[in-house]
């Protein structure tokens, strides 16, 4: 296995060194990246190297997963909560005005067409310069990934710049674009950005059905092994699930989570001491060389707490109902399972501190989601139990288990309460709550909250530019 891992280590180092001035360019500026196009062994290290980018810390490495996105549901409590009111909490939703709101905006704004950029790069090559691939099925596989990536982008754009959807889905909201150019581009309405979405993950899914789906690393060949690391088929049907729940078709939602939870292969995980991110039913992740080291300073224990993202004992006993008694065994909660519980009463999570066999992985789409999804798009008689499939994994009893007999009311609380559990500092409750135009939620420090569009940055200059 460690001389395994050393391949796939050396394969990204050298991907990030030789693509270093590829990736990181100007998407407004000509690139000169014939040469990674001229072999397989060139679209290979290419396409790796889009994977590379998202890693970074102003997109999924950090902002995207357990920073920002998850500042803006107040989930930390990584400041003296005594000390801190209502209103300076609520700073963060005055998004043109406090400065760490607007750049934290601006960069994952550029940070996110850029990347759309080079996969769009990546495409456009592929269509001229494909023929250089010779291995039996490759040019399909990189064309779906790719495609699934693009897809991936612009829903996470569209959930946080565009509106709420069931409301006015026909606002223009964002830029779509789908060509490297220098070209500005209108903002589009946001059912319209849906339909591209949808129609990128639609020909994904057919370019990916004989995607290996080979889950453990393949020594001889990396670029189909670990595919929990790649766009692969299973998260494209995932994805289509998100997407069209989003969209409001409960339906298509509801097949697309079935095929996921009844083909990937992939079980709900009950144990989380080893597998911290939950890497066992993980569809689609990112892995970040290094993670521990990169990201201790915000989850680490220690003497002192200056940057860690810690929540107090009353902030971690409601999320995860420790009163009530129904989460005293929730693996998501427990010492050395979820979290960390300190000397000092502080709680800090422990998914970005792995290592070893499961370690150094950010969750981007599990399975736990698709029951969720599930969940909220059968019927009411039918949606118990797919949540308490998730709760009893978990380690929460069955006591607690949701009945046949329950309100649309008493289904979306306990959606409420699962998303807040399952998916803490990876980015996805934001979401949900969006979805739904909550006015309120655990800690809301405002009344009749409606922040949930986010500006587009005043100074737009970049790839993606809107007029």
């Amino acid at each position: 296995m460690k001389n395994i891992l050393v391949v796939i280590i050396c394969v990204t180092s050298l991907c990030l060194s030789s693509c270093k001035d590829w990736i990181d360019v100007n998407p407004k500026t000509d690139i000169e990246a014939e040469e990674f196009f001229t072999s397989e062994d060139g679209f290979k290290s290419a396409l790796t190297g889009l994977y590379s980018m998202m890693v970074l810390e102003k997109s999924y490495g950090r902002q995207m997963t357990f920073d920002f996105i998850e500042r803006l549901v107040q989930r930390y409590d990584n400041y003296a909560p005594e000390a801190v009111t209502d209103e300076e909490r609520a700073l963060i939703y005055n998004y043109g005005e406090t400065e760490s709101s607007k750049t934290a905006i601006a960069d994952i704004w550029l940070k996110l067409y850029n990347e759309i950029a080079n996969i769009n790069n990546f495409l456009q090559y592929l269509e001229t310069n494909g023929d250089v691939i010779v291995t039996d099925g490759y040019r399909e596989l990189m064309e779906g990934e790719a495609r699934g990536l693009r897809a991936f982008h612009y829903l996470d754009l569209l959930r946080l710049w565009g509106p709420i959807y069931s409301q006015d889905s026909t606002k223009a909201c964002i830029p779509y674009r789908e060509k490297f150019n220098s070209d500005s581009a209108p903002l589009m309405a946001a059912n319209e950005v849906m339909k591209r979405i949808i129609a990128d993950l639609k020909q994904a899914e057919e370019l990916l059905k004989n995607d290996p789906m080979n889950y453990e690393r393949v020594a001889d060949e990396p670029f189909v092994g670990a595919r929990k690391y790649r766009m692969n088929k299973y998260a494209v049907k995932a994805m289509l699930a998100r997407a069209y729940l989003y969209a409001g078709n409960k339906a298509q939602a509801a097949r697309y989570a079935r095929e996921v939870i009844n083909g990937s292969g992939l079980r709900l995980a009950r144990d989380n001491r080893e597998d911290v991110s939950l890497y066992e039913e993980t569809l689609f992740a990112l892995s970040m060389y290094n993670m521990e080291e990169k990201l201790s300073a915000y989850w680490k224990d220690g003497s002192n707490f200056d940057t860690q993202y810690y929540i107090s004992r009353s902030n971690i006993s409601s999320v995860f109902e420790i009163n009530e008694g129904i989460g005293l065994n929730d693996m998501r909660y427990r010492s050395n399972y979820g979290f960390i519980h300190t000397s000092g009463n502080l709680f800090l999570c422990r998914k970005y501190l792995g290592s070893g066999l499961y370690g150094e992985n950010i969750p981007l789409i599990r399975l736990s989601e698709m029951y969720y999804i599930l969940a909220e798009s059968v019927d009411l008689s039918e949606c118990g139990q797919y949540i308490n499939a998730v709760k009893n994994a978990r380690g929460i009893s069955r006591a607690y288990n949701l009945g046949t007999n329950v309100t649309e009311s008493q289904r979306l609380e306990a959606l409420n309460k699962e998303y807040q559990k399952e998916f803490f500092a990876e980015g996805q409750y934001f979401y949900f709550l969006k979805r739904h135009n909550m006015s309120t939620f655990y800690r809301c420090p405002v009344e009749n909250f409606s922040a949930y569009v986010l500006p587009v940055p005043d100074d737009e200059k970049t790839y993606g530019e809107a007029e």
